[in-house]
């Protein structure tokens, strides 16, 4: 997709863009169709062997053929501007400028969009991504993540809070994959999904799933550290990883900072047993939960920390 503004006439967003097809035959890359858009293209993705497209305020589901070229299917308009797509079997998300996220169906067969949930809240997203079928990701423009899941009360279809986290990075790319082999012992891992992400300073993370029980022991371990870490400037780890924006500010939820979990590493052993004494957790795998030694604790984090 492109766009472009005619300054001389004082266009301050695109009014025109183009939208091009191309084939790669193995040695060349062949145009198969091009089409003008009303609008800049801000984005394109795949839904169910359809293009899908973020066209200014539009998103729009074309239907390739080769004798035919591009040929639009449906539209959905009720965006101020959508800058993001992500597509999950006939599931859309869509990142907005300032209306923060809304979940679509691609109704195939009718041939049509439908909201199926929204955040009503107001955030200027810079990137969203799907993690499954009932939560979604998303970066907005105050350095913060947040999570958002699907929830249904009586006819309001919503998506409310379920994560918080002020990052302090700028975000502008998600992308699901690893910087790491995945399992090569062959072992059972404790991060079922991994989520890598760009920021405009340059950096590179990575955003993992685990299950609610490694969550809890992960959180009392933090709360733990963040007692007995001192941080840079001494400003307290809650207040730094606290979501604040231009309209909100809330403490943070369902995360984890990795950063400071692997601080536990760098304790001497006096006070890593300190923070074991009230840990339980299924260390054998067994199904079973004990209290966690130290040893216990240093093979958990160093097998996390194998993520990156």
């Amino acid at each position: 997709g492109s766009s472009g503004i005619n300054a001389e006439y004082g266009e301050r967003a695109p009014k025109l863009g183009r939208l091009l097809v191309y084939r790669w035959d193995g040695a060349h890359l062949r145009q198969m169709a091009v089409t003008e858009v009303m609008g800049g293209v801000n984005c394109v993705t795949e839904v169910c062997g359809k293009i899908l497209a973020g066209v200014n305020n539009k998103v729009t589901v074309y239907e390739f053929k080769e004798d035919e070229g591009l040929k639009v299917e449906c539209k959905y308009h009720n965006t101020l501007m959508a800058l993001y797509l992500r597509a999950r079997g006939r599931f859309i998300l869509v990142g907005d400028l300032l209306r923060s996220m809304a979940l679509l169906v691609y109704r195939q067969l009718e041939g049509r969009l439908e909201d199926i949930a929204k955040d009503y809240r107001a955030n200027w997203m810079t990137q969203v991504e799907i993690l499954d079928d009932e939560t979604f990701l998303g970066a907005e423009h105050c350095h913060n993540l947040f999570v958002c899941v699907k929830v249904v009360e009586e006819d309001r279809k919503m998506l409310p809070f379920a994560g918080l986290y002020h990052l302090g990075e700028n975000v502008n790319v998600f992308r699901e994959g690893s910087l790491v082999l995945q399992n090569p012992s062959g072992a059972p891992s404790l991060v079922h999904k991994t989520i890598l992400y760009g920021s405009a300073s340059g950096a590179i993370g990575i955003i993992g799933c685990i299950e609610k029980d490694l969550f809890d022991l992960l959180h009392q371990i933090q709360e733990s550290l963040a007692s007995v870490v001192t941080s840079i400037g001494c400003i307290p780890h809650a207040r730094w990883r606290e979501f604040q924006n231009d309209l909100q500010k809330a403490p943070s939820m369902g995360f984890i900072d990795g950063d400071l979990i692997e601080k536990f590493l760098d304790l001497p052993r006096t006070e890593m047993a300190k923070i074991c004494t009230e840990v339980y957790y299924d260390f054998d795998g067994t199904g079973m939960k004990r209290q966690g030694t130290v040893d216990d604790m240093i093979k958990l984090i160093e097998d996390l920390a194998r993520i990156h």
